[in-house]
């Protein structure tokens, strides 16, 4: 039996660790076409050379996948890419073995011929690898050489790298996870959580976003049965005390969202949860039925405070809508968190001055503030972008770029938004480093052992 190595590559443990589960599907398709697989989770390494050495030594593998989550902090102004780190990881693992080294993961699937290039890599996986990884180790294993026939796979020929046709490969993904693989306790006592996903895509058309790129327009729903069974696994097996539901959005489509709370309600699973959402469709009916289902906390996608802007970033709601979903949820008792981004396309000293304003009256535990937004290829803010001469055609988006209002300086914007946080306690803001570091993070989970750290800063 031929044996497989997964390499998670993420180390970013602000606000919190992330749990690998993508790689924990990739590894459950391996093992259904009978590879040995294990699974080498960087995230809580001291020393990743020793830890790639140790292990490589140990399990000798046939193969290798690496898993990129992330290409930088997406933060600005103190952008952090993660490239050089993950080059360094790519250079240790080939330094103790030679066996075929392939790359995947969301990151990767954004970049694919940039990062290839960049890592020195001959293979990659593009979009959900379940599927096109099994093919392309069955490929190398029987020394065939059809890598052409394999969809979604990036390949490096001579001085050239390659890639195939990209179809909706949409793999089986319904069924218990196993979650053995990775160090449950650790994800339990560090971040306080282990992760869930209730379904794959997004139909939403936010003009920033990568989402229905990687994972597809359309919605695959889990069986609420299903992610019941999962959610009470985590708890009775690994001592999990909190679940967050990781979809982009859990509300929506919102007759899925009740059937999981009906399930997790049926099996009297008595595990608190959390979970992603848009102020799109939210009612009364469905926060309770989340609440009496264990949700304790809520991270709305409300990007803006601004109707102009709400606008300009293609999302299907309107101010009076956040207004109502955060008031909802301070009715009914669950914690609520706002996204914002100050400085998004339409954002002006007005639409500023509104956004502060309307953040007073807001019910939410915290806002989660962000300056400027990441430029992703093939979304329609790069191509705005573009328009606006924020980029050329010509930029490399493998290195953060942003995008930030030319309606606004932007020191003048980064001041206002600095004292106004500042001033209001709920406000976070990553990018100024207020109200959070790693350091802080860590001094609050000794005090409080589950759920998101923010509900706990008020």
């Amino acid at each position: 039996m031929k044996k497989v190595l997964l390499i998670s590559a993420n180390q970013e443990k602000v606000p919190y660790p992330v749990a690998p589960i993508g790689l924990l599907y990739v590894a459950n398709a391996l093992k259904k076409a009978k590879f040995d697989v294990s699974i080498l989770d960087l995230c809580f390494s001291g020393n990743t050379n020793d830890d790639i050495k140790k292990t490589i030594k140990q399990r000798e593998p046939d193969f290798i996948g690496v898993s990129l989550r992330n290409v930088d902090n997406l933060t600005f102004p103190r952008s952090v890419s993660y490239l050089p780190a993950i080059k360094k990881i790519i250079k240790t693992t080939r330094r103790y073995t030679d066996a075929p080294l392939v790359l995947g993961g969301s990151a990767f699937s954004l970049f694919p011929k940039q990062i290839l290039s960049y890592l020195g890599c001959e293979w990659g996986i593009v979009g959900e690898g379940e599927e096109a990884f099994v093919n392309l180790l069955k490929q190398l294993n029987a020394e065939t050489n059809n890598l052409n026939t394999i969809n979604n796979l990036v390949w490096r020929q001579d001085s050239r790298i390659n890639s195939n046709p990209a179809s909706c490969l949409r793999s089986p993904f319904d069924f218990v996870l196993d979650y053995g693989l990775i160090n449950n306790y650790l994800y339990a006592n560090f971040a306080g959580m282990m992760n869930v996903q209730t379904k794959r895509g997004c139909r939403f058309k936010c003009s920033y976003c990568t989402y229905p790129s990687i994972e597809g327009k359309s919605y695959r729903l889990r069986s609420p049965a299903i992610i019941a069974q999962e959610v009470s696994l985590l708890q009775k097996k690994y001592a999990i005390p909190h679940v967050f539901f990781v979809d982009d959005v859990f509300t929506y489509p919102a007759n899925h969202a009740l059937l999981v709370c009906e399930a997790l309600l049926s099996k009297n699973i008595k595990m608190p949860w959390s979970c992603f959402a848009s102020p799109y469709g939210i009612t009364k009916k469905l926060l309770m039925f989340m609440k009496k289902a264990g949700c304790t906390h809520i991270e709305f996608g409300s990007d803006a405070l601004s109707n102009r802007v709400l606008k300009k970033l293609r999302k299907p709601f309107a101010v009076q809508d956040v207004l109502k979903a955060s008031s909802l949820c301070k009715e009914i008792g669950i914690k609520c968190a706002h996204y914002i981004i100050f400085g998004a396309p339409g954002e002006n000293d007005d639409t500023l001055r509104e956004g502060f304003a309307t953040i007073r009256k807001l019910h939410g535990d915290a806002i989660i503030a962000m300056v400027g937004i990441r430029i992703y290829p093939g979304t329609e803010l790069e191509n705005l972008s573009i328009h606006d001469g924020v980029i050329s055609k010509q930029t490399d988006l493998l290195f953060p770029h942003f995008y930030l209002s030319r309606e606004l300086p932007t020191n003048k914007l980064l001041e206002k938004v600095a004292k106004f946080a500042r001033e209001n306690s709920s406000c976070i803001v990553p990018g100024l480093e207020i109200r959070s570091s790693e350091k802080m993070y860590a001094v609050l989970r000794k005090h409080y052992h589950q759920g998101p750290l923010w509900g706990y800063l008020g």
